[in-house]
């Protein structure tokens, strides 16, 4: 589990999947909060057959010609799913379920027809569809960090515009913007992401990584800075551990089964929003309304039985009640307590 101490080839696997996971999981955000998750896995799953023809028209598997061929494939299918939305009535994302499906099936037919004639390349090819991280190189970790500095760049850049065209896109376009500038910007940059990782994780998972980190974050916290920390730090998590514990496993998938326990125990025990910690809360809630419930009776104004107005000796020692002429009224500080309790605001 340790090799990435003394093996040279496990840490720069490591090394580039975390620089992977980390952008994938900035950029994720917004790919998210723009409610166009399947959008990275239409574009990964489209970059299949780009890969399959740079390789049929220059006959070279080297990394750079085929992530150029990549990168084209997912430029088309960008542009093809932009056209659809425009001059047709079919729905979003049904047009991305289309291109998605279109593409890659596209992509395998490419690898079924050069199964004879590429050889051992048609082999290299096919290991693009689940990812081959061992084969990761330094220069691919300089490829990777160049992503990584380009995309935190641009987003530091054009926070404002990304934040105030993402959370309100009509009020930005009236304040002389173009929107389809910014539109166009965050899918550049997703296709950049996409087509860097494609090695690592392959075409079919590359889509978990950039969405998986983003979800997680998104249940800690509500503000967007917070979210997009989390988010990096999330996807740098389930690489380091995806790339430790996948010794004798594929990389990519086991990178993704860590991302998606760190999202499933988001889901689960993260404050105010995971299903457990709303359980939590609820449990505290009903339990506090139990106690404090004779205070809540004299706040609406109802009548106390005899037998539990010895219990309310212990409210006036807290400061919740004042006894004054055979009379209890609640306190300022009780009244607060009350309203607490009856808005769960505890």
């Amino acid at each position: 589990m340790f090799d990435f101490i003394t093996n040279y080839t496990v840490r720069t696997v490591l090394i580039g999947a975390v620089l992977l996971g980390i952008v994938s999981g900035v950029l994720g955000v917004f790919t998210l909060l723009r409610k166009q998750a399947l959008i990275g896995d239409a574009i990964s799953h489209a970059t299949l057959p780009g890969v399959v023809l740079a390789f049929i028209f220059t006959k070279q598997t080297s990394l750079e010609i085929l992530l150029l061929g990549a990168a084209f494939a997912s430029v088309i299918s960008m542009g093809l799913i932009a056209l659809i939305k425009k001059y047709s009535k079919v729905k979003y994302d049904a047009s991305l379920a289309l291109i998605l499906s279109s593409f890659f099936g596209f992509g395998q037919l490419l690898l079924s027809i050069i199964r004879d004639t590429a050889g051992q390349d048609q082999a290299k090819l096919s290991k693009f569809i689940f990812g081959q991280a061992a084969t990761m190189s330094t220069q691919d970790i300089y490829i990777l960090m160049g992503v990584l500095i380009i995309v935190l760049v641009v987003i530091v850049v054009f926070w404002r515009h990304l934040k105030l065209y993402i959370f309100n896109q009509e009020y930005y376009q009236s304040l002389g913007f173009k929107g389809y500038l910014i539109n166009i910007l965050i899918s550049m940059m997703t296709i950049l992401v996409i087509v860097s990782g494609i090695q690592t994780v392959g075409v079919i998972l590359m889509s978990s990584l950039l969405i998986a980190p983003g979800v997680a974050a998104s249940q800690w916290s509500d503000k967007l800075k917070i979210q997009v920390l989390l988010a990096g730090l999330f996807g740098a998590i389930a690489s380091f551990i995806g790339v430790l514990v996948s010794t004798n496993m594929a990389t990519g998938p086991s990178i993704v089964v860590v991302a998606s326990i760190i999202v499933i125990l988001s889901l689960l025990i993260a404050p105010k929003k995971g299903i457990l910690w709303k359980e939590y809360k609820m449990h505290q809630h009903k339990k506090q309304i139990n106690q404090y419930k004779e205070l809540i009776h004299i706040y609406e104004e109802k009548e106390i039985n005899e037998d539990k107005k010895n219990g309310l000796t212990l409210f006036i020692e807290e400061g919740y009640l004042d006894y004054h002429e055979g009379k209890y009224s609640l306190t300022p500080k009780g009244k607060q307590k009350v309203l607490a309790l009856l808005t769960g605001e505890l």
